[in-house]
């Protein structure tokens, strides 16, 4: 009763100091005390008789899981249904709004909510709460000048994760009155806008009303008078927030626009982007074409391939809006990395813009199921599209199917693996399925340590490809290692067209040789080579990047590992 009590008075004196410019709304879910584990839809009526209504939603506070900010709050799942709150009317309009959220329960992965006044999107908030395990750092979402007059509703909605859960606590939502009746100075605007670029850019700030001031700050700060006038563009050489406010005689002043201003790590083929860092933080950006193998609705999901990989694009949100056919070259793919189970995903983080050719031929390896099932951990060939020459089912039966995905048994020479009906938009789904022996081309992916491959249209099966030129086995090939980060233990993979001598040398970052390996004679086909973290000396190796290089006649290539200890 008495953390009760503390924050009705606490909340009670935000409420009369803000009154002294502006009447204020608040919400803090006294009255939604839901307990429950699961997730419900429903309504409650909340500060000053306001009815809300909640969809796909749970309390702060479910059986024994206390997600809590500030005594009773309310839990929003994920973007699908979507989970979301959504007010009744409320009157006097609203200026500024302003909200506390938190990350909920343990789970990897972004979170993130949107604020909607009369069905009309007005912002999202800031991403947090990504890493795997527990954070209860509480975020502020705060929009300044919404200056929406009259009567309005109010909806908070959960923007991520779609079927996957991405919980966010929300508690203590506030927001002012419209105001004094003056007109509000228009919202600054950037140029270049906010983004992640390869090179240093500067910014101009500018405002559509005439005679306006705009003051800014890049030190995360909120800007007001005192902060520094903008009167030239203002370098960004490092990641930076830049904030701006315009003043003007006569006027309220504009709502404080924020811009997040980042850079790119460039990366040079699909294989080196395979090799970076998963963090779901850190943006890359593509510097050579990639060709679109295949696209699909779900998720707006888009696989790319060059000569050295493939990737899979998970773009649930919808960022790439240009649009593409199969065998558009692309350049600029840009986007973080993360896991989804095994397999890597890049999430775009902007469009790259229209493709730079179209029809192009992609390298398409001849592998068997052994080379695949051989390549699960190493993921040289995941998201890739492949051809299998000579397989069959298992038990062929009926036509194949999909919505749930289905998965069946297919042989060669070699061993065994699935065929998985993963794309539902495809012309071979409800036609018989193949019997006897036939070839399949299709795209590989990974799944709790099995692999997977799906065609993408029926054209796939028994493909003409006599002469077809991409159709070349590579010769000498690193291939990468596995597990990356390990502890202690890691295995290189390789692959030598013809039994030849071969050196592994591994050096840290200043260049200095740690291990090196000489084998006399490699074997044809895929070779591996386990470092067991020792050095030349015998001694343990710290914990850190290091980079392993195979070179054999006059192929070199380096790939990085990071030992984590």
């Amino acid at each position: 009763m008495e953390e009760i009590m503390k924050k009705v008075i606490t909340l009670t004196i935000c409420l009369i100091a803000a009154v002294a410019v502006w009447a204020q709304g608040l919400e803090t879910f006294d009255n939604f005390d839901y307990t429950g584990t699961n997730y419900v839809d429903g309504d409650f009526i909340g500060e000053n008789g306001v009815v809300w209504n909640y969809y796909h939603v749970t309390g702060s506070v479910a059986g024994s899981n206390d997600n809590s900010i500030d005594g009773n709050g309310m839990i929003l799942r994920r973007s699908e249904v979507p989970s979301r709150i959504v007010s009744g009317p409320i009157e006097g309009g609203i200026g500024n709004f302003s909200m506390q959220m938190r990350k909920a329960y343990t789970g990897a992965g972004d979170r993130q909510l949107a604020l909607y006044i009369n069905d009309i999107w007005i912002a999202d908030s800031e991403i947090f709460g990504s890493p795997q395990g527990g954070d209860d750092t509480i975020h502020e979402f705060v929009v300044n000048g919404v200056n929406v007059p009259g009567e309005f509703s109010m909806e908070i909605r959960n923007i991520q994760g779609g079927s996957n859960n991405r919980q966010v606590t929300i508690d203590n939502v506030s927001w002012t009155a419209y105001g004094s009746g003056m007109q509000f100075v228009a919202n600054p605007t950037f140029d270049p806008p906010a983004g992640h670029y390869a090179d240093p850019v500067n910014v101009t700030i500018s405002t559509s009303t005439e005679g306006a001031s705009i003051y800014y700050t890049t030190d995360g700060s909120d800007p007001d008078q005192s902060s520094t006038l903008f009167t030239s563009p203002v370098l960004i050489d490092s990641p930076s927030t830049l904030k701006a406010r315009g003043y003007a005689d006569g006027y309220e002043p504009s709502a404080i626009v924020v811009a997040n201003y980042g850079f790119v790590v460039g990366v040079s083929d699909l294989a080196e982007l395979r090799q970076q860092e998963a963090d779901n933080q850190t943006v890359y950006q593509l510097t050579s074409p990639a060709i679109l193998t295949f696209q699909q609705s779900n998720r707006n999901q888009k696989y790319f391939q060059d000569s050295t990989g493939a990737i899979l694009i998970d773009d649930q949100p919808g960022v790439i809006t240009s649009s593409y056919e199969l065998g558009d070259a692309v350049v600029g793919l840009t986007g973080r990395l993360n896991f989804y189970f095994e397999t890597l995903q890049f999430i775009p983080t902007q469009d790259p813009g229209q493709a730079v050719s179209s029809g192009n031929d992609v390298h398409v390896p001849s592998l068997t199921i052994a080379d695949i099932n051989g390549d699960i951990g190493f993921n040289t060939h995941q998201s890739r599209m492949v051809m299998i020459n000579d397989v069959s089912f298992v038990n062929p039966s009926g036509d194949y199917s999909t919505d749930p995905a289905v998965s069946y048994d297919i042989t060669d020479a070699t061993g065994q693996m699935t065929f998985r009906t993963s794309f539902y938009d495809v012309d071979y789904i409800g036609t018989p399925m193949h019997t006897g022996s036939f070839s399949i081309r299709g795209i590989i992916a990974h799944y709790q340590s099995t692999a997977q491959i799906t065609p993408r249209m029926l054209a796939d099966f028994n493909p003409v490809s006599v002469d077809d030129p991409t159709l070349v086995p590579a010769q000498v090939k690193l291939m990468g290692n596995y597990p990356n980060p390990f502890n202690p233990t890691t295995t290189i993979q390789f692959q030598m067209q013809d039994p030849a001598p071969a050196e592994i040398v591994i050096f840290n970052q200043k260049g200095q040789v740690v291990k090196s390996f000489d084998i006399p004679q490699t074997q044809a086909g895929v070779n591996t080579l386990v470092w067991d973290g020792l050095d030349n000396n015998g001694s343990i190796a710290t914990s850190g990047v290091y980079f392993f290089r195979l070179k054999s006649g006059s192929y070199s290539s380096t790939r990085k590992m990071v030992l984590m200890k």
